[in-house]
């Protein structure tokens, strides 16, 4: 249920916001897991991981404040203070995305540790019921709501009728579910095979990577292209944020270490601690009990 309520946050949310701001968004992932973690889990964070913690919030907050802000200029932009509380709907949307992430990795933690089951178990458990959920009570719940497909919310059959009937839209499922499992299994793997620097530096050129296309879809190919963004004033800021968030990250997976505080001195084996989701999403509490 969390993860199904998790992808249609995700899936509303980015309807609303530049990409790039959306995936910026998704640092506040380890942010709530790391409360969820003390609340939930009796984890006791050192004070790394709280600095840690409070930069990462600190980055998420400039940059959801740039992306509004950037919607709200003056002069030739003014059409876009219309979308300024579309833009907020948007990141809070994918916020609230980010509570049930981390409600789901402590969730998938507890699973793994205290009931003992392997991490492909989980996911398999959590992809059949997501679909059992999809087809029992999603679809017909939306069937039943007066909309304006057909008079449905969302009209199934029409939908399917569609699928059939559009070899574009089959490509891109076929490609999308292509792509989704690729980066699940790549995601895992990688966070086995290699380091939290691997994992950090991935996810955060992984981000650059998606703002540099939208950039150079408006600046090269159609600057009216829905895929695009606009360097804009609040740009510089919400960059300021991103770096504000990957050092928050940095920290407290202890890639960067503060002199003068005190860290674990024992070695731990983090990787036991880390779920699928967490894995995805470096968003693991990976911190035993302190003493």
């Amino acid at each position: 249920a969390s993860d199904l309520l998790a992808t249609a946050l995700a899936a509303i949310g980015i309807m609303y916001i530049p990409a790039s701001v959306w995936q910026m968004l998704r640092g506040a992932t380890l942010f709530f897991t790391g409360i969820f973690s003390v609340i939930f889990l009796k984890r006791r964070l050192q004070a790394f991981h709280w600095i840690g913690l409070m930069l990462c919030m600190a980055g998420v907050v400039t940059v959801g404040y740039a992306s509004v802000a950037g919607d709200t200029g003056g002069g030739e932009d003014a059409a876009a203070k219309a979308n300024a509380s579309a833009v907020l709907f948007g990141v809070t949307l994918t916020l609230l995305w980010q509570v049930v992430q981390a409600a789901q990795v402590i969730l998938e933690e507890f699973l793994m540790k205290d009931v003992n089951l392997p991490a492909v178990e989980i996911i398999g458990f959590e992809g059949i019921w997501g679909v059992l959920m999809m087809v029992v009570v999603v679809y017909p719940a939306l069937w039943l709501i007066p909309g304006p497909d057909h008079g449905h919310q969302e009209d199934l059959v029409d939908t399917l009728v569609m699928f059939y009937n559009s070899s574009v839209v089959q490509l891109v499922v076929i490609i999308y579910l292509f792509s989704c499992g690729t980066f699940n299994i790549t995601g895992i793997a990688v966070t086995g095979a290699l380091s939290a620097v691997h994992r950090m530096m991935l996810d955060a050129s992984r981000t650059m990577i998606i703002w540099g296309v939208g950039l150079f879809v408006h600046y090269q190919i159609d600057p009216a292209s829905p895929f695009g963004e606009q360097w804009t004033d609040s740009s510089q800021l919400q960059l300021f944020g991103f770096v504000i968030l990957i050092t928050g990250q940095a920290i407290y997976g202890e890639i960067i270490r503060i002199p003068g505080v005190r860290y674990r001195t024992v070695s731990e084996d983090l990787t036991k601690f880390a779920s699928p989701s967490a894995s995805l999403h470096f968003a693991s509490p990976a911190v035993g009990p302190v003493g």
